[in-house]
């Protein structure tokens, strides 16, 4: 067990990049969020706080109108500001009913929007009401409603006098009342009438607020809902910007990590190819000794060692071929492209290597595409090789061409033993082969050559058994 943690510690986990950076994105994007939602919160909080520094202004804005006024829908029709912002207003009494209104108000008030409604330090209630696009603005001009605990006793020993069960409310002038004024004085001047008569006016109604419960102001407030509209559809707007920004940096940043990683096996690749190269040459040397020493071998000893002499040349011919293979792989993959005929291509390339024509009746002989001569002999050569040494018959190997959205689609197949699931995504890797006696560089130079003209190559096992290696031109 402490051989396995050990193990364990020495070799950590490996997280994939793709998921890796995904995590990277996806905790970008929450940190991101969370910073639009404190700046879309300020945004927020200042719409409120010049809200309330609204409200506030017209509730001086009218009671100092009443200076010259005897009653508040007097104040506010006379004023173009409190006409335009406040669409009603009343004063409801201990019933909940008013008082004193003006414009439109709710018949009853309810003491239940107080509950749910915040109170600021001047002891104004603010309820938005967002249907109708209003801010009710309420103040407490009674006794404050138990909206919440009684007060605490008096501090000390001091008791507090109990109140007589008989105790009356203080009588106001009733609502229907109308106001009867005092006669003024023989022989005062007019002025002096009217200033009496006004003060005596305003002394009903400011006994008429004072003896309310609230004080009841309806405000059209159109600048703070729709501050409050344009943050409701920031908010997902910016996380779906936010978003698509970092999977696109998400992108961008996998993009460049593949197109560093090709430069890097390019490199290695222009190594491999050089020491590859030299080796190639250094080896063809010898070969040629090789096989110079094996044609004197036969002739001086022409009725011994046979078997052994044709052992060394078919090694020295294996050697050969993949010499010739890889010298196949390094060269430029384009070449000097002209047009091609693939069906004669393939009956040439054929009848060298199967002895017959192996392109199905039918294939369109007039198709053309554009390419290198030798690498697209090579690239039907390797293919037509797999499909000899894949263990199926002969007379079952065939290829076939067919022209598909202004591609042509070049298919060789047989029925030989398939490729291995296991095999399928590394059967195009450089010397990687399954069979004993392969190379393993045929498909690499296939798919080095095809996709060097923007074309494709793709493996499918047939039904029925076999192979099919299709490879996709641009037609011309």
């Amino acid at each position: 067990m402490d051989k396995f943690r050990i193990k364990s510690q020495d070799q950590p986990m490996k997280i994939p990049l793709r998921t890796a950076s995904l995590i990277a994105a996806l905790l970008c994007w929450i940190l991101a969020s969370i910073l639009t939602v404190f700046i879309i919160q300020g945004m927020r909080h200042r719409a409120r706080l010049i809200r309330d520094n609204d409200n506030e202004r017209l509730y001086n804005m009218l009671f100092t109108s009443l200076r010259d006024y005897d009653d508040f829908g007097s104040a506010i029709e006379a004023n173009p500001v409190l006409r335009e912002r406040i669409v009603g207003m009343a004063v409801y009494g201990n019933d909940l009913r008013p008082d004193y209104s003006w414009g439109t108000v709710p018949e009853r008030f309810d003491e239940a929007l107080l509950e749910h409604a915040g109170r600021n330090r001047n002891g104004r209630y603010t309820i938005p009401d967002k249907q109708r696009r209003r801010i009710q603005f309420v103040l407490h001009t009674g006794p404050m409603p138990s909206l919440s605990a009684p007060p605490p006793p008096p501090a000390g020993n001091a008791r507090r006098p109990a109140e007589p069960s008989d105790r009356k409310p203080p009588s106001y002038p009733p609502r229907t009342e109308a106001l009867t004024l005092q006669e003024p004085p023989q022989g005062a001047p007019e002025e002096e009438n009217h200033h009496r008569r006004m003060n005596q006016q305003n002394f009903w109604f400011m006994n008429t607020l004072m003896g309310g419960k609230y004080l009841y102001i309806d405000i059209a407030h159109s600048a703070y809902w729709r501050s409050e509209t344009i943050a409701a559809i920031l908010f997902p707007l910016c996380e779906i910007i936010l978003l698509a920004l970092v999977l696109y940096i998400r992108a961008l940043y996998l993009r460049n990590r593949e197109y560093r990683d090709r430069i890097e096996a390019q490199k290695h690749l222009v190594v491999l190819g050089t020491a590859a190269s030299t080796l190639a040459h250094e080896i063809k040397n010898p070969l040629l000794s090789i096989r110079l020493q094996t044609g004197i071998l036969r002739k001086l000893f022409p009725g011994g060692g046979k078997d052994e002499i044709a052992i060394i040349d078919e090694e020295v011919d294996r050697l050969s071929a993949l010499i010739y293979r890889v010298n196949d792989y390094l060269r430029d993959a384009e070449g000097h492209r002209k047009a091609l005929n693939p069906a004669e291509l393939i009956a040439e390339t054929s009848q060298r290597l199967c002895g017959r024509n192996i392109l199905q009746e039918g294939s369109p002989r007039d198709a053309l595409v554009l390419m290198d001569a030798d690498r697209a002999r090579s690239v039907l050569e390797n293919l037509i090789r797999n499909a000899l040494e894949s263990g199926g018959p002969e007379d079952a190997v065939g290829a076939s061409i067919l022209r598909n959205n202004g591609n042509l689609v070049i298919t060789v197949f047989d029925r030989g033993k398939g490729i291995a699931p296991a095999d399928t995504g590394r059967v195009f890797d450089p010397f990687y082969t399954s069979k004993s006696t392969g190379t393993g560089i045929g498909l690499s130079i296939v798919k080095r050559f095809v996709e060097a003209v923007r074309g494709s190559v793709r493996l499918e096992r047939r039904e029925g058994g076999g192979t099919a290696a299709a490879i996709t031109l641009p037609e011309i």
